[in-house]
């Protein structure tokens, strides 16, 4: 084919036709904004779907988009019921006097009817190397404390012993 006038007048046309289109869209694009658009004029079939993200919604509108409420889980097993627990607790306190120079003393104390004695502790008021003194479980309301002075006290001592009692379940 040879080239003639008419051909390359076509070539031009088509050339420059296909510049204008590929930057018309653009060019509208840059043209056209929000500020443009009346009102109520787009709609949702406007607006490709999934193109809108969260950030683009107000938040009265994401408010609204709640969906109806899932299935409720499975629940799990209950558990085994525990052991009632301990209750009205009560300490009794009883003291000794320790005699001096060797002297040996020894006192009990016992929970009030219907109370267990859980544990139990003594104690010298003022406590001097050469005081002694142990705790036995005496049954299960009660305690035995007893006291030793040894031979270089030269006064008598306080043993105090401290019997913690409870309400304990049958």
């Amino acid at each position: 084919m040879k080239p003639t006038a008419r051909t390359a007048l076509a070539v031009i046309v088509a050339v420059v036709a296909l510049v204008v289109s590929a930057g018309a869209g653009a060019t509208a694009a840059r043209l056209i904004t929000g500020k443009d658009i009346r009102d109520g004029t787009v709609t949702s079939a406007d607006v490709k779907n999934r193109s809108l993200k969260a950030k683009d919604f107000s938040a009265r509108a994401k408010s609204k988009l709640r969906g109806p409420a899932g299935a409720t889980g499975a629940t799990g097993a209950t558990g085994p019921q525990g052991a009632p627990g301990l209750s009205g607790f009560e300490v009794v306190t009883r003291t000794v006097s320790i005699p001096a120079l060797g002297g040996t003393a020894s006192v009990s104390a016992a929970c009030p009817a219907g109370k267990k004695a859980i544990s139990a502790t003594a104690g010298y008021a003022a406590p001097l190397a050469g005081l002694l003194s142990q705790v036995t479980r005496t049954s299960d309301t009660a305690f035995e404390a007893t006291g030793l002075s040894a031979a270089g006290i030269l006064v008598d001592q306080v043993l105090t012993l401290d019997v913690v009692c409870a309400t304990v379940p049958g």
